[in-house]
């Protein structure tokens, strides 16, 4: 377990994309459920890489197993963000993660459980990121840029966010999102949202958006 420079970030950043990649084609109880299981797998990542047991004691003196991630983000949360000014931080980290103990149990898990558990994990997992200095040395941006959601796919919005890219003599086009990774390997590139890292989502239906706004490949 290493909070330094040296750390190694590669699983927490996997099992991250993949709760962001799960929410996004997430449909049913169980699908959000798996958002809440892939957070909570991120909240160990994170806790192994972060907590330092010469430096970090925990709360009830126990020593943390290597999955009880709530002891171990706990005590280092307590370590680098001590203080009553720091308390609402603290309280923030613990909830994120019995979030994500209660959303993997919930059987009829929505939409809404799903999407605020995955807000939850990715703000502390930044907050982890600022405190060890990753955020700063890597410029990185945040694990998760909320999208732009169009509801209707004939929403002015859209088509105004479309005219801004064809004025720059691109081609936007809206993709499904099972697509993704294959267009993506295509060539095709992200339409974010004007001025932001915000990708564009549209055509929402079923309990889900269908399509991703994406740009043709030049040439």
């Amino acid at each position: 377990m290493d909070s330094g420079s040296s750390a190694d970030w590669s699983r927490l950043d996997r099992v991250l994309q993949k709760a962001t990649d799960t929410f996004r084609l997430a449909a049913v109880e169980e699908d959000f459920q798996m958002v809440g299981l892939l957070c909570r797998e991120a909240f160990i990542s994170l806790a192994q890489t972060i907590y330092d047991g010469s430096r970090h004691q925990t709360v009830d003196g126990v020593v943390p197993s290597i999955t009880d991630s709530k002891r171990m983000l706990e005590a280092f949360f307590a370590v680098d963000l001590p203080g009553a000014s720091n308390e609402a931080s603290r309280r923030h980290a613990r909830a994120a993660v019995s979030l994500a103990d209660s959303l993997v149990h919930r059987r009829i898990a929505s939409y809404r459980d799903a999407a605020l558990c995955l807000e939850a994990t990715t703000s502390t997992v930044n907050l982890a990121f600022i405190l060890t200095g990753r955020a700063e040395k890597e410029r990185i941006l945040p694990v998760v840029v909320e999208p732009f959601r169009i509801p209707e796919l004939h929403d002015p919005i859209l088509e105004k966010v479309v005219e801004h890219y064809k004025a720059q003599g691109e081609e936007p086009v809206l993709r499904l999102f099972e697509s993704r990774d294959v267009r993506l390997a295509e060539g095709y590139r992200l339409a974010y949202y004007p001025g932001t890292r915000r990708e564009g989502w549209a055509g929402y239906h079923a309990g889900r958006y269908e399509h991703l706004l994406m740009l043709k490949p030049r040439g």
